[in-house]
């Protein structure tokens, strides 16, 4: 009895290790990201702001969208360049090299604005962060 209990609790064991690695191979399998830009439907300058966001290891990045007749499309590339899972963003060197990817060059760049962390004493401490716009214009092969 002891012995077909125990081949008994061996051949479940088995079973649930096998239902869990399905169950997880299901899983990995069906999440797909995926998203899709239209070039054309861009304006031919875009101006993006990253900011350093040590505290994550990464950038934040903005787009100024605001009373743009661009605006669904930019705030759609803002989200692209945004989600980690997509194009992976994590620094000003990935969002240069994903920007050409889109179909846009780099032109140039300027220090929006610099702040300093104060305590409340008025005491600056630890760096400077720095907010710097991009500029990116359309390849000429794809502006209109």
């Amino acid at each position: 009895m002891k012995k077909s209990l125990k081949i008994f609790s061996k051949f479940l064991l088995a079973g649930m290790l096998i239902f869990v690695s399905f169950s997880t191979s299901a899983q990995e399998l069906s999440v797909v990201e995926s998203s899709s830009v239209n070039i054309e439907d861009f304006p031919e300058y875009v101006i993006i702001t990253s900011q350093n966001t040590k505290l994550l290891g990464g950038i934040g990045i903005s787009i100024d969208s605001k009373k743009s007749s661009y605006k669904k499309q930019l705030q759609e590339l803002e989200n692209i360049l945004q989600n980690g899972k997509k194009l992976k963003v994590r620094n000003q060197t990935d969002l240069l090299n994903s920007m050409s990817k889109l179909g846009f060059e780099y032109l140039n760049a300027y220090v929006a604005t610099a702040t300093t962390s104060t305590d409340q004493d008025g005491i600056s401490f630890g760096d400077n962060t720095y907010r710097v716009n991009m500029v990116f214009r359309k390849k000429e092969s794809l502006r209109n």
